[in-house]
Order: structure tokens, then sequence, then C-alpha cells
């Protein structure tokens, strides 16, 4: 049988098959793109969003603000912070500077909802232009993708972080309005040199408030904005200048200015402030006790970085006097000594190349004459000498160096010397400079100025600089006052039954020490001896037996009693040597003691603080006077007219002339071997105390006793708040008014004879004016007889003639 094999025949396929099976597969091929698309983006959304913040946390976002400390006309003298910030709102930013910004970094930015893709489309264009690629995106930043970044994302610009940068930006818009963004934007946007804001670059550049900007100021700092370092006008003038062009030509671009106003503005120069426009030593000891006070009360973070305001007492016209009258009387002193060996050489140090060195200590304030300068020597030959400080040239002759005993320059300095010298001529053209040789004293000192009415801590300086030594010498030292504890005791002798004119026998005296059982014999500072000598003559030529007399007379524990009352809370004990001043008190307590005596007897405690306030406004602390009341008007008056005699005719009387123009009266102190050098004085409004000496208690030098070391630091002092006094009343066209002390009632003055204490006569070779109590005054007139009594009555030889 034959075997029939069947073939399946293929079937045809249907019209149009291929086709449908074509798209088919298109379809899923789109639908699985779609859905990796979805996926990607979802995961991009997803890695985009991971870790990012609320924007909502931009409302209790607290950057770093400046704790500004105030002077007590309310300016600005001193600032603590990690960034140099002062926040200003919307509305106190100027129409100029808003529009400068805007027209320069975001023209679109009321228009746009974060994002303004034009601008992203033409900075990728330019990117891709100068194949940079899509991993270093560059420009098309908004405003508010500005503020996202500064506050919320790293700076390296890459795809991720404008990613993230453009979502931030979206979700920032939908909260908060473009008002409130820029208000953001210009108050973090950091603009060089530490600062950060608009308000701080404002004060920083030009000394002023944004509010009060210029429109070429404005267009200045919003060209800042782009690169605080690159456009900055301390690094770059030429470059900041174009910039500031540039700016002003977007402004008239935009149609916010016209082209003419850009054009005048654009031939104006640069004008902005020195960078360091004070010096680092300006109240640095006065503002080191505020830091040390706000930091220990509130912590350092609220000093550094809550905005504080610290309104202080610190008066900056005294304080300026202040301290340019200490440190001249200290190099004053100095050079008495002569010139010292012992500057350091930067060519022996290895720094050769001596036109390229620059001195930590240089600042870039402006040099003006008198100014104190460390400048390296470049040549040198026996009359004159090159130096160099910045950029300047400075030469430097023979002339005024008698005080280095010596006219050979060649003998004092050497090339590659880092020397001090003064300024005497500026030619800021051609950068010249004419300088004399100066020395950084040794020798150290302290000055204190306190308001007596309410205890305000007007001026302080705590030694010769605080860059060499941060110790405060006005509150932290304790040295002995010497002659300057005599008005406390003299206080306890006039309450106790002494008067100004009370005799007290001036000879040498040998008392027994009620503690030790041992002698002590109190000498005078000149080691000459008086005889009988009334109170008055006592207390004017420093009298230490007089006092030693007196303080037994009256018990010291009582003195100790009285030196406690008057505010010196210093270890004191109940020894005679009180009477010389012998235990140790600080300058604050002794200048605090003496205002009790222009204050009518009330001590104020001192302060330094007047208030405190969040960077709200809100008042933290607030000190109001502590008033005490030590001893009587009355009384008060008694010593402040007995102490005026001091400065006119006693230890103090190279003081004198400014009795001419307002009341003063103080004491000078000096310790044994001139180690401590003391003149506390004061006017019906101001006190102030001067100490002189080394930290080490050595001697100052030969006879350097108060009057000399001390008092002419403070007689400068108060010279020049005298001339300043004058002229406010020129300017402000009136007559200036002689400051005198007043007078209370229920005293009794009395013509005396000043040197023999009883009523004067037509006889009297000493008549003069004094003050008792009523009752006390002297009950019988002067005699022929009572004036042989009185050693060299009929002299004509001063008291003394270097003072204690």
């Amino acid at each position: 049988m034959k075997k029939v094999t069947l073939r399946r025949h293929p079937k045809k396929p249907k019209k149009g098959g291929k086709k449908k099976s074509f798209w088919s597969a298109i379809l899923i091929i789109f639908a699985l793109l779609v859905a990796s698309l979805l996926g990607v983006m979802a995961g991009a959304y997803r890695a985009i969003k991971l870790n990012l913040p609320d924007v909502a946390e931009l409302e209790h976002f607290e950057p770093n603000i400046i704790t500004s400390v105030l002077a007590d006309d309310d300016s600005v003298v001193k600032e603590f912070a990690i960034e140099r910030r002062v926040e200003v709102p919307y509305e106190k930013i100027p129409t100029v500077l808003k529009q400068a910004i805007i027209a320069t970094e975001d023209p679109r930015f009321f228009k746009h909802h974060g994002v303004d893709l034009r601008g992203i489309l033409r900075a990728l264009k330019a990117n891709l232009r100068f194949g940079r690629g899509l991993r270093r995106l560059q420009g098309g930043s908004t405003i508010t993708q500005q503020l996202a970044r500064q506050l919320f994302l790293y700076t390296q610009q890459t795809l991720g972080r404008k990613l993230k940068e453009t979502y931030l930006a979206w979700q920032i818009e939908k909260v908060y309005s473009k008002e409130k963004i820029f208000e953001k934007y210009c108050n973090q946007c950091y603009l060089g040199h530490g600062v950060y804001g608009v308000e701080t670059a404002a004060n920083l550049f030009f000394g002023k408030s944004v509010s009060d900007l210029t429109l070429e100021e404005a267009a200045l700092i919003a060209g800042i904005f782009r690169g605080p370092e690159v456009y900055s006008p301390y690094n770059n003038q030429e470059v900041t200048w174009r910039r500031r062009n540039h700016v002003l030509t977007r402004m008239a671009e935009e149609g916010f200015i016209s082209p003419q106003e850009a054009e005048e503005a654009k031939k104006k120069p640069l004008q902005v402030l020195p960078l360091h426009r004070q010096s680092a030593e300006f109240g640095a000891y006065f503002f080191e006790e505020v830091r040390k006070y706000v930091e220990k009360t509130y912590g350092a973070d609220a000093l550094y970085r809550s905005g504080l305001k610290v309104y202080t007492t610190l008066n900056p016209t005294f304080q300026r006097i202040a301290e340019e009258a200490l440190l001249l009387r200290l190099r004053e002193i100095d050079k008495l000594k002569g010139w010292r060996k012992d500057k350091k050489n930067l060519v022996e140090a290895g720094e050769v190349d001596l036109s390229r060195v620059w001195l930590d200590s240089w600042r870039l304030a402006p040099l003006k004459p008198g100014d104190l300068v460390p400048a390296v020597v470049l040549s040198v030959s026996r009359r004159e000498a090159t130096v160099r400080i910045r950029d300047y040239e400075g030469l430097m002759t023979n002339k005024d160096i008698a005080w280095t005993r010596t006219d050979n320059l060649e003998k004092l300095i050497r090339k590659g010397d880092v020397i001090l010298v003064q300024v005497r001529e500026v030619d800021e053209a051609a950068k010249k400079l004419l300088v004399s040789l100066d020395q950084e004293p040794l020798l150290e000192g302290a000055f204190l100025a306190i308001e007596p009415q309410t205890g305000a801590i007007k001026a302080m300086v705590g030694g010769y600089s605080f860059n060499r030594s941060k110790f405060n010498r006005a509150t932290q030292a304790q040295r002995q006052v010497g002659s300057a504890i005599k008005p406390f005791l003299y206080v306890a002798a006039l309450e106790n039954g002494f008067t100004p004119a009370s005799i007290v026998v001036d000879e040498p005296v040998t008392f027994i020490d009620r503690w030790t059982g041992q002698p002590w014999s109190p000498r005078n500072y000149d080691r000459k001896y008086k005889g009988s000598v009334t109170l008055r003559i006592g207390i004017e030529e420093s009298r230490n037996v007089v006092t030693a007399r007196l303080l037994d007379y009256i018990s010291p524990q009582l003195g100790v009693e009285y030196c406690r009352k008057f505010g010196i809370t210093s270890p004191i004990y109940p020894y005679l040597s009180l009477s010389l001043g012998t235990f140790e008190i600080s300058l604050l307590e002794l200048v605090s003691a003496y205002t009790v005596f222009p204050n009518k007897g009330v001590r104020a405690r001192p302060y330094f603080i007047r208030r405190i306030e969040d960077k709200q406004g809100n008042i933290l602390e607030e000190n109001q006077p502590e008033q005490q009341t030590v001893i009587s008007p009355q009384m008060a008056y008694m010593m402040t007219y007995l102490l005026q005699g001091v400065i006119e005719r006693g230890t103090a009387a190279s003081a004198a002339p400014l009795l001419n123009d307002k009341a003063l009266a103080g004491k000078t102190g000096t310790t044994d071997n001139y180690t401590d050098a003391w003149f506390i004085g004061f006017s019906p409004s101001l006190c102030a105390g001067v100490w002189v000496g080394f930290d080490t208690k050595i001697p100052i030098g030969d006879r350097m006793a108060g009057a000399v070391a001390a008092l002419p630091a403070w007689t400068t002092f108060f010279q020049k708040v005298i001339e300043l006094e004058k002229q406010k009343a020129l300017e402000a066209g009136s007559e200036f008014v002689y400051e005198d002390f007043e007078i209370p009632p229920n005293l009794s003055f009395v013509t005396i004879d000043r040197k023999t204490g009883f009523l004067a006569t037509p006889s009297c070779l000493w008549p003069f004016r004094e003050v008792f109590f009523p009752g006390t005054e002297p009950q019988r007139f002067c005699t022929r007889q009572d004036h042989l009594m009185i050693l060299d009555y009929y002299g004509t030889s001063k008291a003394v003639e270097e003072h204690d």
C-alpha cells in the first residue's frame, strides 16, 4: 500500500498585519519609555527632595547678626560678630538700590515664579558655546534661586544642585511674597570683608545707612553681589569702577534711570571710606570689659550671633583724648632713659626683600600728622634714614633726636630695623612722608574718667597697648596709692573735731604700732619739716607727718571705716601706715571714691553699660544710677575747697592755669622708691584719675612723683576738654561758661591767716577766705607772736619744689 504524505500549506498573511505588529511594538516601547521616564522623574523628584529643608523654616531662620556697641551719643563704636550683619526691612532699602540689584541680578524678578526659563536657556546656550557642559552650569539664577542656594545648599555648581535650587525656589515663591524674598536676599548676601547684608555694606563703604545711599553708591554695592572678592573697592578699584558702571548701564537699559543719569553717575569717582578707619587700640580695654560682661551674662552665642545692642557710657571724644594724653606722657618719661637697642631686625630674621615686607601692625587707615606707626628702615646714614610704611616712603633726619643722647642715626638704627616713628608731614599724591624717631615705652599707665552725678564711666585706658597686654590696669591692678588716700582720712578728721584751720605739728615723730608694738616713724616726701601748720597746708603740701598725726588721733580703725564709706573694698587694715597709702587699691575704686566730693557727698556706683536690647528692640536690662550718701554736702564742699588749694598752691600747682577756665580740685600720690605715681582730680561734672608705673613695681625714675609722672597726663586731658567746650560754645554762638563748684547752705566763710589759722588782721601776710561749719570758726585774731611761731612765715620760698 502506497504511503501518502500530507503537506500543510502555509497560511497567507492577512492584509495590513505587518503594519499593525510594528505599531504595537512601538506602543509597547513607548509605554516602557514613559514608565521608565516617569520612574526616573519620580526617582529624581524624590532625590531632589531628599534632605531638603522645609522652606517654611525661612520664617524662623536666624542669621548671625552683629552685636553693636554704642557710645553715650548712641553712635556705634564697636561690633562683635562672627558675621557682620545688620538686618533691615524691605521698606528701608531705597528704591535706587532695589532697581540696581534687580537690573543686574534678575530683571524679571517680579514676573517669574522663582525660575526664569529665559534666563536658564540663555545661560545654558552660553555654557555650551564655551564647552562647559551640564556639569558646570553658569548664570541664569534668579534672586529666589540665589537665596535658596545661600540658605539651604552648597556652592558647587552642578546639575544636581541646580535642580534642588530650582525646586526650592518654586517652593519659596509659593510661601513668601516677592518683597519678603527680596528683603531676605539683601540681608543674607555676603558682600566681602566679613560684611553681610546691604545695611552693613553701606556702613562699611560709605559710613551711612542703606536708606541714605546715592545712585552711584547703590550701583557699587549692587555690583558686588556677583563677586564680593573680585569687585571689592579695597581689592581693585579699577575693576570695581567698571563693574559699578556696568550696573548703571543695566539700570538705564531696564528703564530705571535715563541714559543721561547713568552717564553723569559714571563720571563720579569711587569714594569709599578707608577699610580700617579706626585704630584697633581705640577703647580696647573698655570694650573688653563690655565683651566679658555680655558673654558672661548672656552667653557667647548672644554676643556674636544675636544682634544685641549694647548702649554704653563711653564718651568717644573723652576716650580719644585720654588715650592720647596718657600715651604721650608714657613716651615722654620713657625717652628720659634714652634709646633702647631692642628693635627687631628683618634682615637678621631672614626677610631680605624689605620692599615687599608687610607688618601685621600696619592698618589701612589714612596716615595723618601725629600718627605713631611702625616703620621698616630701608637705608640709614649719619644724618638721614629712609623708612617704609605700607606703600609710603618716609624720610627721617637726625633733627629732634637729642633724647637719644646722640645725633648720629647710624648709632641708633640699621637697615631692616622695625622702629616706631611719628608722622610729621604727609604727601598723599607722591606717597611721601616726613617722620621723626620715636620709641614704644616699657612703662605702663592707666586712665579712668567717671561722671560723678551718675557713676557713668566715660573713658578707660588700661595700659599702653591692649595688643601688648590685655591686663586692665584701670580695673584689675592693685597698687599702693600713696598720698592719694589722704582726702578720706582728712574727712574723718574734719568730722571728728578738726577744722581746715586746725594746727598740727609737722616735725619728726615716732609712733608705737598698736598691733605689733614696733616703732614707726613717718617721713615727709621732701624730708623737711614745717613745724606748726594748718590742716589746709597739710593737705595742699601733702605733709605725711600731719596725716599720720591726724590718723593717730582719730584712730586707724576709724580711718578704715571712712575708706569703706567711700566705697573702697580692697583689703586695708587699721595700721598707721594707712596714712601714707601703703595698702593696694585699684584705680577704679579710687576714682569712684573721689566722685563723692563733686557730687555733694553722694557716691554713684560706677557702671559702663546703660542698657542692652535684643534685635527687636526689647530691653533685656537697663542700669539706673545707684547712689548712696557718704557725707553731707557741706563736708563734701569743704574737702573740695581744700583740694582746690592743692592745684592753686600745692603739689599740683603746675595745673593751676586751668583754673582760669574751670574749677578743679585733686590730689597727688607717690609711693616709696617712686614705683607708683598718681593723680586723681575733678571738675564739677567729671572726675578722672591717672596711674603710672611698671607692672613689676620697679622705680619709674628719679624724683618721678605723682606731680611729675601722672599729673601732666591729667592736665593735658582737662586742657583739651576745656578747649572742646570753648569750641562748641563758639560754634553755637554762645558764651563759654565758667564751671564752678556749687556752695551748699549752712557753711561759714571767714578770712583767716592761712599759715596761723587765726582770724586775719591787716598785718597778716597770708590772708585767706576759709570755710567752716558754723560755730567752728577761729575765736581770736592773729598776733605778731603767732607769726613768729610759724617757720618761714616771712620767707618767700615755696613750700615744696618737687611734689608728692
